[in-house]
């Protein structure tokens, strides 16, 4: 299944709100991500300090606009460079297309389809069909995660169904375990119909001291070891 088809047998992952990162990945302007999930794929960028968020599906040619994961640059597509503004409305068509003429109107109608993009106390969430809820999320507030920055992390891929790999209070796909000035994050998201992608990371909390505590870093170590040897 292509990354941008659009199933009608949907996913409970599009009918709910999940976290996707925290704030510090995608702190910088362009910086974006994209999720795959089992049925479709979206994708969420910072525009120009506003967080944006489309399904990963280009007005072209129905292609997927990127691959799953990070990146830093415009919201372009990889096949035949459309480029998108904050809006989704394509404001950049190559001049051998035929709707590079269209006026702002044509271009309108051809915008990306939104989702549910929120940021919530330093955690950002997605919803692929926006209902017009915000996610409950109201005891991210004691993680303090807002100005938090990453010092250690390790990303891998597992059969789908694998829970948040770290210890802690669990919001859907996203566990924290707060350790004084740090925080052990573990969470999952969608890579394709029968993949997870699992991340363990230490976040630093504001005021955090430069060097890591001995206990907080084997904390850390044991779930990032857990993780690597359950991916294999």
């Amino acid at each position: 299944m292509s990354a941008a088809t659009d199933s009608t047998a949907a996913s409970p992952w599009r009918h709910r709100w999940f976290f996707v990162c925290p704030v510090d990945r995608l702190a910088e302007d362009e910086c974006h991500v994209t999720v795959d999930l089992p049925d479709l794929s979206i994708t969420l960028q910072n525009d120009r300090g506003t967080l944006v968020g489309f399904r990963n599906v280009c007005s072209h040619l129905a292609l997927a606009l990127r691959p799953a994961g990070y990146g830093q640059g415009p919201l372009r597509c990889q096949h035949h460079d459309w480029t998108y503004n904050g809006e989704g409305i394509p404001v950049g068509i190559p001049d051998g297309d035929e709707e590079a003429s269209l006026d702002l109107a044509g271009r309108r109608s051809l915008a990306l389809r939104p989702i549910g993009v929120a940021q919530i106390e330093g955690a950002i969430f997605a919803r692929a069909d926006d209902d017009g809820s915000l996610p409950d999320a109201q005891w991210l507030e004691n993680a303090e995660l807002a100005g938090a920055t990453q010092r250690l992390a390790i990303e891998r891929e597992l059969p789908a169904g694998a829970p948040p790999p770290a210890d802690g209070p669990t919001l859907g796909n996203l566990s924290i375990d707060l350790m004084g000035d740090f925080a052990l994050l573990g969470w999952v998201v969608p890579h394709g119909p029968d993949r997870i992608r699992a991340t363990v990371a230490l976040y630093a909390l504001a005021g955090a001291p430069d060097e890591i505590p001995a206990e907080t870093r084997a904390r850390y170590d044991r779930a990032a070891q857990g993780l690597a040897q359950a991916a294999g």
